[in-house]
C-alpha cells in the first residue's frame, strides 16, 4: 500500500517527532483517519525522507518514531526554470502544478507586455506546489519566485542557457536542449515582436513548440517536460 506523503519543515535527525500543526493534525486525525501504528512519509523539503510510524496520538500532538532516513534520486537531475507569464483564470495554478509534477525547481511568474491578468493568490500557489510535490512523490519543493518584468527576466538568465518559446522561432528540434536551464513562455496572444527583438539581441534562442498555435498552459506543460528530459 502506496504510503501517505508529507512535506514540511520536519527535523528528521533525532529519531522521534511530534508534530502540533493545527492543519496537519486535523487531514490526519479527521480526513486521513490515521491512527497509532500507521506509517507515512515525511520529507524535510530539502531532498531528505523518513519513513515514519505514529507511536501515539494525543491532545498536545502526534508523536511520530522515524525508522528510516534516505535521499532518494527521483528530482530531475538538470535543474531547470520556468519563466512563465501570468495566464487568465485557473491556468496559471494548472501551469504550477504541472510544471512540479514534472520537476521544475524553479517558477518564476512573467509580467510582459501582452499579459492581461497581473496579480495571483501566492499562498494558494504554494499550497498547489505542495501538494503537487507530495502527490508526484518528490523530496523537495520548487521555488516560486516574485514576478518579474520580461527585461528583468532577461537580466537574471544565462543567455546561452536559455530559450523563449515563440511561434516565429525554429523547430526546437534544432536545437540541444540539454545545454538549455531557462525556458520562458508567453501569455495570451504570445509575446511581442518587442520582447522577442529583445531576447535576440541578448544572444537568447527563439524556438517553438510546432507550427500550431498552442494555449499558454499547454505550451508550459510541454516546455517544462522537455525541460527536465
Amino acid at each position: 500500500m502506496r504510503l501517505h506523503r508529507f512535506i514540511g519543515q520536519f527535523d528528521l535527525d533525532n529519531g522521534e517527532l511530534l508534530v502540533t500543526d493545527n492543519e496537519l493534525l486535523n487531514q490526519w486525525r479527521n480526513v486521513l483517519r490515521l491512527k497509532t501504528g500507521d506509517k507515512l512519509i515525511l520529507c524535510d523539503g530539502a531532498g531528505r525522507e523518513a519513513e515514519a510510524v505514529i507511536s501515539d496520538m494525543s491532545k498536545d500532538g502526534i508523536r511520530l518514531m522515524i525508522e528510516s532516513v534516505d535521499t532518494p534520486e527521483r528530482e530531475p537531475h538538470k535543474k531547470a526554470s520556468l519563466f512563465c507569464a501570468v495566464l487568465k483564470r485557473e491556468n496559471f495554478e494548472l501551469v504550477v502544478q504541472k510544471a512540479t509534477e514534472l520537476g521544475i525547481s524553479r517558477i518564476v511568474p512573467l509580467l510582459t507586455e501582452r499579459t492581461i491578468k497581473t496579480g495571483f493568490n501566492r499562498d494558494r500557489l504554494e499550497k498547489i506546489i505542495k501538494e503537487a510535490s507530495e502527490q508526484s512523490g518528490r523530496s523537495t519543493l520548487p521555488e516560486l519566485s516574485e514576478p518579474l518584468s520580461f527585461e528583468k527576466a532577461l537580466e537574471t538568465v544565462i543567455p546561452q542557457e536559455t530559450i523563449v518559446f515563440d511561434l516565429s522561432g525554429e523547430n526546437t528540434r534544432t536545437y540541444n536542449l540539454e545545454t538549455k536551464t531557462s525556458f520562458f513562455i508567453g501569455p495570451e496572444g504570445g509575446f511581442s515582436d518587442k520582447e522577442v527583438a529583445l531576447a535576440r539581441d541578448k544572444g537568447v534562442a527563439i524556438a517553438s513548440l510546432g507550427s500550431l498555435t498552442l494555449r499558454g498552459e499547454t505550451a508550459a506543460i510541454v516546455a517544462s517536460y522537455l525541460a527536465v528530459l
